[in-house]
Parts: structure tokens; C-alpha cells; sequence
């Protein structure tokens, strides 16, 4: 019963999710003629657009400009790719090429199958460098609350072998120099409004197996793995902003190189979840796009 009631409330607030999202984008300008655009690339050929990747860039780019992975958010139940057009326009405007991705979505799925379809888009991105023009000598990561768990995920696996066995996953390939976590959702066992996560984040079938300590505790991977340096940022107004502050005091006792932003409450618009992501104009926003530019360049 409980199992249900989640799949029904993770329904339910993908519903949700996407209607705001919807409205916000219409309120927003789009306007990218500036900018070359390869949409919806099958990184896996099954026909679905959770399997799909977009690539944004620059018209008047240099053909080895930097690349930058992105993950959107969602909860891990909602949204595709195209709700972080605007952020993809923007690091595209900035000189780099952007890779942004879909994944399955919980409840139709669970977090495992979630990480094996970022492993397998980057593994199709570092197959297919080439074919698409992608210097990934200089590529770095980036994410956004569910994303930026994802990509912790996909960081952590890529820097220990150990845990893609226990996992299941082949590394992707990819030597990412850096990577921006935008207010990362660390928990999976939420005792919050998404706690409904707790039942369909695995399966039934899926008890006992070796990797699921890590999908109840993400934060477990840090010691064992090597992450890059990594560049995490929230705010006053950010609802789940302690999961940040979670990550940012592991990490410091890891010994792992990072940089934390922790906004202030914002003296004329509110500073909430991932702002940076949902409205780039913002004059924070473009803070912290010019803090990871920094960041990243500097690595």
C-alpha cells in the first residue's frame, strides 16, 4: 500500500513539477540565434526521450572549445532535459559546448537504472568525441538538485573501480577536470515532502544487493572514491540547502578540494532552490555562473 501511495504522489508531482516549470519557461525569452543546436541525439537507440541528449553551441565557437556535461534536476520523478534550456544557453554564450541529457524517471524506474542511464550517455559522449566535435580534454560536469546527485554519482564511479563492480556500471571514460553541484539533493531517505522517495527510490528485487547501502546513503561514496574538485553552492532560501552543508563538511573531512557558495537570503528577490538554474538573469545568478567559469578554468 505504501508502495502505491508513492508511485501515486511521485505521478502527481511530476504533474506539478512540469506545470510550473512549463509556466516559468513561457515567462522567460528563448532567443538563441546566436547559438547552434543538435537536438535530441539517442544516446541509447530504444526510441524514448528519456534516452536522449541535446548539444548547444556557440555559432562563432573555436572547434576545442571546453565541453560541460549537464544533468538537470527534478526530484529524480520529473522533468526532461529542456527545463534547463536557459542554463544550457547561457555556459553556451560563455564559449563552451554543452552536452545536456535526459534519464528515466522514478516511479517508472528506480535510482540504479538512473545512474546506468547517465553512465551510458557519457560513455556515448566520450565514443562519439569525434563524431560531434567534443574536446573532452577539457570537460567538466554539472548538475542541479536530483542532477547533482546524479552526478555525484557518476563522479564517484568513474573514480573507483571497486565501486563499479559493485555497481554494475562500466566507467565512462571521461576525466572530468571539475564539476558544480547547484544545491545537491544527498538524501534518499528524505523525511521531508519528498519522503514518498524512500519507497520507489529501489525495488523489491533489488534488496540485498551490494550497491544499495550507497543508494540510501550517497554521501557514503566520498571515502571511497576520487572525486575532482568540486564546486557546490546554495542558499538561505534553498528548502533542502542543508544537504549541501551536509556534502560541504564531508567533503572537508575527506581532504577533497572544493569550494562552497552559501547565499545570503536575496535583498530583493528570493534566493530559492537552484535559482541560478531557473532564472539565469538574476544578478547572483550571474555570480555564480562567473564563480564556476573561475572555478573551472582554474582546473
Amino acid at each position: 500500500m505504501l508502495i502505491l501511495l508513492s508511485i501515486l504522489l511521485a505521478r502527481f508531482g511530476r504533474y506539478l513539477f512540469e506545470r510550473i516549470d512549463a509556466r516559468r519557461m513561457s515567462r522567460q525569452q528563448l532567443e538563441a540565434t546566436d547559438l547552434s543546436i543538435q537536438a535530441d541525439i539517442p544516446y541509447i537507440a530504444d526510441g524514448t526521450a528519456e534516452h536522449l541528449l541535446d548539444i548547444y553551441r556557440p555559432r562563432s565557437g573555436a572547434e576545442d572549445m571546453p565541453v560541460i556535461v549537464n544533468i538537470h534536476g527534478g526530484g529524480l520523478f520529473a522533468s526532461y532535459k529542456t527545463v534547463n534550456t536557459n542554463f544550457n544557453y547561457e555556459w553556451a554564450r560563455m564559449g563552451y559546448a554543452v552536452v545536456s541529457l535526459s534519464y528515466r524517471r522514478i516511479p517508472d524506474t528506480t535510482l540504479i537504472h538512473q545512474i546506468a542511464d547517465v553512465m551510458a550517455a557519457l560513455r556515448f559522449i566520450s565514443e562519439h568525441r569525434k563524431q560531434y566535435g567534443l574536446n573532452l580534454d577539457s570537460c567538466y560536469l554539472t548538475g542541479d538538485s536530483a542532477g547533482a546527485l546524479l552526478a555525484l554519482f557518476a563522479l564517484a564511479l568513474e573514480g573507483s573501480k571497486h565501486l563499479q563492480q559493485l555497481f554494475g556500471i562500466h566507467a565512462c571514460g571521461i576525466r572530468f577536470r571539475a564539476a558544480a553541484l547547484i544545491s545537491i539533493m544527498l538524501d534518499t531517505r528524505r523525511k521531508d515532502l519528498l519522503s514518498f522517495l524512500r519507497n520507489v527510490v529501489s525495488a523489491r528485487e533489488e534488496k540485498g544487493k551490494s550497491y544499495l547501502p550507497y543508494i540510501f546513503d550517497p554521501s557514503a561514496m566520498v571515502g571511497e572514491t576520487q572525486l575532482p574538485p568540486l564546486y557546490l553552492v546554495t542558499s538561505a532560501e534553498d528548502i533542502i540547502r542543508k544537504d549541501t552543508l551536509k556534502l560541504d563538511s564531508i567533503l572537508t573531512a575527506a581532504g577533497v578540494e572544493h569550494r562552497l557558495h552559501d547565499f545570503p537570503k536575496g535583498k530583493q528577490t528570493k534566493l530559492g532552490h537552484v535559482f541560478s538554474v531557473l532564472y539565469p538573469q538574476l544578478p547572483e545568478s550571474r555570480q555564480v555562473y562567473a564563480e564556476i567559469h573561475s572555478f573551472f578554468q582554474s582546473h
